[in-house]
């Protein structure tokens, strides 16, 4: 895999068996994102949005999380 350094926002109710890389699945009724880590190992990135964690702005075209995420537990 090669590493990204923007994900493509997929609005779904669940994720994929399998995620792509470089996409962001966000799921609203589950309010949770997850991706493949941005590295370019294709480990799985599982974001729960809530206001005591993270939360997901998306203008049209593009969505960021906030705080960043960060890998710091992924090998």
């Amino acid at each position: 895999m090669t590493a990204q350094d923007t994900l493509r926002p997929v609005f779904t109710e669940t994720f994929p068996n399998t995620m792509d890389a470089g996409l962001l699945y966000v799921s609203i009724p589950y309010r949770t994102c997850g991706h493949l880590c941005c590295c370019g190992y294709g480990h799985e990135v599982i974001t729960p949005l809530s206001p005591a964690q993270w939360s997901v702005t998306y203008d049209g075209e593009n969505a960021s999380l906030a705080p960043s995420i960060g890998n710091w537990s992924l090998p």
